[in-house]
C-alpha cells in the first residue's frame, strides 16, 4: 500500500512539472518585450556619412578664375535623428569639411589651390514620404550650419624653364591665411534614399573678407552617402 501512495505521488510529480514546463515554452514571450526606440524609423537614430561635392561658377573678379569643375568639398560626420512625428524628424549633425579651390593658371604653372579645412554644425528638419518600415526611406530635409575653419593653405607649383637656374620647379606654399573668415553659415537642402542622398549646400556668409580682392562661389552640389542606409 505505502509503495503504490509512492508511486501515484511520484507519477503526480513528474506529471505537473512537464504540465508546467509545456506552458512555459507555449507563451509568447514577445508579449513581454519592450519595442526598441532606436532605429531607422524609430524613436532615436545615430548613423555616419560621407560627402562629396563640387563648386561651380566663377569668382567675382577679373583678377583670378577657378578651373571649371575642379573645385571640390569632401565631408565626413556623424548625425542624430529624432523622430517627432511619422513624417517629421529633427536632425542634429557634426562633420569635417575639407573644400578644395582650383584656379586657372598660366601655362608654367601646374596647379594653384586654396585649401580650406572645417568643422561644421548642422540642425536640420527631414520630412518623410512613402512607405518606410524600419528603413530610412524618402526624405526631403532643409538645415541650417555654421561651421569654422581651422586650417588654411594657398599651395602653388610653377615649372622653371631656366637653363641658369638650378632647380626644375617651385612650390609655395603658404598657410593661416588671414584673408579666409573664420565663421560661415551655410543652407542646405537635400532629397534622399536610403542610403543615396543629393545634396546642394549654398553659403551665406562671404568666406573671404576685406584683405583680398576676390571671393569664392557659394554653392555646392553633390551627393552624401549614408552609412547607415
Amino acid at each position: 500500500m505505502i509503495k503504490s501512495i509512492c508511486a501515484i505521488s511520484a507519477l503526480l510529480c513528474v506529471t505537473t512539472f512537464t504540465a508546467a514546463q509545456v506552458v512555459e515554452l507555449e507563451q509568447d514571450v514577445n508579449q513581454d518585450t519592450v519595442i526598441s526606440k532606436f532605429g531607422k524609423n524609430r524613436k532615436h537614430y545615430i548613423s555616419s556619412y560621407f560627402g562629396f561635392g563640387i563648386t561651380p561658377g566663377q569668382v567675382e573678379t577679373d583678377s583670378v578664375q577657378l578651373k571649371s569643375g575642379e573645385s571640390t568639398k569632401i565631408t565626413y560626420g556623424v548625425y542624430y535623428k529624432y523622430k517627432v512625428a511619422k513624417p517629421y524628424s529633427i536632425l542634429a549633425s557634426v562633420n569635417y569639411g575639407l573644400s578644395q579651390f582650383e584656379f586657372e593658371t598660366a601655362d608654367d604653372v601646374k596647379y594653384d589651390r586654396l585649401n580650406v579645412n572645417t568643422v561644421e554644425l548642422e540642425f536640420a528638419n527631414r520630412f518623410n514620404f512613402g512607405k518606410r518600415g524600419n528603413t530610412i526611406g524618402n526624405y526631403l530635409e532643409i538645415g541650417i550650419s555654421g561651421d569654422y575653419v581651422f586650417g588654411t593653405k594657398r599651395l602653388t607649383k610653377q615649372t622653371i624653364d631656366d637653363p641658369s637656374a638650378n632647380h626644375k620647379t617651385k612650390k609655395i606654399e603658404l598657410t593661416g591665411l588671414t584673408y579666409i573668415n573664420k565663421p560661415n553659415y551655410t543652407a542646405h537642402a537635400r532629397i534622399g534614399s536610403n542610403k543615396f542622398v543629393v545634396t546642394a549646400d549654398y553659403r551665406l556668409s562671404d568666406l573671404t573678407n576685406d584683405d583680398i580682392n576676390f571671393d569664392l562661389p557659394p554653392l555646392t552640389i553633390g551627393f552624401r552617402l549614408d552609412f547607415g542606409g
